[in-house]
């Protein structure tokens, strides 16, 4: 794989989008259904592994064939975002005093962190306005679909 192929991915940013979405979808999920704080701790810790791990290997693997180097490190990059994403939200829900409480202080969390990130990549303010109404807008189809299914 030649340099200017290396580039295409940033793993970081792959697992800071994909760590907020997954969580902030599922919290909505959860909210939506109103589900017991046991429950979503649960539930998160389970994720806070095997979704870093699944994202993870899944990049390595369509990689490995052109760059073995690259995609080790794009495995090491992408999991740790999403670990140490996901243990922050796993700590906003723990010390939280309820689900609505955590619920919100993830959200601004974790849109914070993402507009941090398109900030510093994307550059262009209407293409960082465009993709964050994308993620939002996937976030409240999670929440609509849980909230219609839970009636």
């Amino acid at each position: 794989m030649n340099n200017n192929n290396k580039q295409f991915l940033n793993s970081e940013s792959f697992g800071i989008s994909n760590g907020v979405t997954t969580i902030i979808a599922l919290l909505a999920g959860f909210k939506a259904a109103n589900v017991s704080n046991k429950a979503i701790i649960s539930a998160l810790i389970s994720l806070l592994l095997t979704d870093p791990i699944s994202d993870s290997y899944s990049l390595y693997v369509s990689i490995k064939d052109k760059d073995d180097k690259l995609a080790y490190d794009i495995f090491l990059k992408t999991f740790i975002s999403q670990v140490i994403i996901q243990a922050i939200f796993l700590a906003i829900i723990i010390f939280s005093k309820n689900i609505n409480q955590g619920f919100y202080l993830s959200v601004i969390f974790g849109l914070s962190l993402v507009l941090y990130d398109f900030s510093s990549r994307l550059k262009q303010p209407k293409l960082i306005i465009t993709e964050l109404i994308k993620m939002i807008s996937l976030i409240l189809l999670t929440f609509s679909i849980n909230y219609y299914f839970d009636k």
